[in-house]
């Protein structure tokens, strides 16, 4: 195997076609139920990847096959200045050889270089294999959680209007917004306000502190997905008073998987919770996709299963969970020693 460094925003169209087939590997794993992703989405993918986050990105190579890839994806914020994100993957035939090692030492040195001391990454119990490797390196799972999935057969329509009703008459003084085409620039520095609803969401022992959206980041956010060809819709709760937000719901639909639609954020501030504005919006929102999108068959969500609120609401409409997925962190300190003992092994063995 051979490890090339990858500008992935501007990589030749060869290393594309070799990276989506390796992809398309892991995702069949990941979530065997979903279709592979096309080239041309996955070059897509690459180039629309927000102006505030740098992503280092590693292949391993068998001749002309990617046989594994590792990338760390550094947020260039004025928080969370002390972790990165990352990830490694190897072909299934091939884990416990040695590569995903080698990946990891490449990691290590451009955190190093970095100076950030935490790395963050995440698995799904569809691969199995990757709890042991996290293990082996010191990593500890900071919060558990699933993707839950609603099948819409399975879709407690009654509540849709329940809820709704009950939201008018209980917070009469907001109305909803819909937005299907980004958010509207005169509402982009609420917007932005209004995200920060999602730091109440359990984090576990994760070493991850608040974050605080800027405008800007907001506008990447929507033309990256754009780019990637994906749909977002945006519901928003406004005071009709002061025309304040005080919560918000999101989904993300793309026509290559016509039959699954993504729920992204939903969260209400603090001083506005306990009026029945997220069970409105999202039955709002429901009832939108039910009307305009019916080729939707199936909604997935992530949850934390200690968020016990919002596990409440998604089990009332339906949602079932699907795939366990676990966060995890690690200091670079254990990974530096993990790879210094992986090092000593070697050379004890060559003796």
């Amino acid at each position: 195997m051979r490890i090339e460094r990858i500008d992935i925003k501007n990589a030749p169209a060869q290393t594309y076609a070799a990276l989506n087939a390796f992809m398309n590997e892991i995702r069949a794993e990941r979530l065997p139920d979903d279709p592979p992703v096309p080239l041309e989405e996955e070059i897509r993918r690459a180039r629309a990847i927000p102006a505030f986050v740098d992503v280092l990105y590693w292949a391993g190579w068998d001749g002309d096959q990617v046989i594994a890839d590792a990338h760390v994806s550094v947020m260039r914020t004025d928080e969370n200045r002390h972790m990165v994100e990352f990830e490694i993957a190897v072909r299934k035939a091939l884990r416990r050889r040695g590569i995903g090692t080698q990946l990891l030492a490449r990691i290590a040195e451009a955190v190093a270089r970095e100076g950030r001391r935490l790395l963050v990454t995440s698995t799904r119990s569809t691969i199995p294999d990757a709890e042991g490797f996290l293990r082996r390196i010191g990593a500890q799972v900071g919060l558990e959680g699933h993707t839950n999935q609603l099948d819409l057969r399975d879709l407690n329509r009654d509540l849709l209007p329940l809820w709704q009703a009950r939201a008018k008459e209980r917070a009469s003084d907001f109305e909803l917004l819909v937005w299907t085409e980004g958010i509207p620039e005169e509402h982009i520095g609420q917007f932005a306000a209004v995200l920060q609803a999602m730091n109440r969401a359990p984090r576990g022992s994760l070493q991850i502190d608040d974050f605080q959206a800027t405008p800007d980041q907001v506008r990447e956010w929507h033309r990256a997905a754009a780019e990637r060809g994906e749909e977002v819709w945006t519901i928003v709760a406004r005071e009709k008073a002061t025309g304040r937000l005080a919560g918000l719901t999101e989904v993300v639909w793309h026509p290559n998987r016509p039959r699954i639609l993504r729920q992204e954020a939903t969260g209400v501030l603090p001083e506005f919770q306990n009026r029945g504005l997220g069970r409105w919006m999202k039955a709002a929102m429901l009832e939108k996709v039910l009307r305009e999108r019916p080729q939707v068959a199936k909604i997935r969500t992530g949850n934390a299963d200690s968020n016990a609120p919002m596990l409440k609401i998604n089990y009332e409409l339906g949602f079932k969970p699907y795939i366990s997925t676990y966060a995890w962190q690690v200091e670079l300190a254990q990974v530096q020693a993990y790879l210094d003992s992986v090092r000593a092994t070697k050379l004890v063995g060559a003796v």
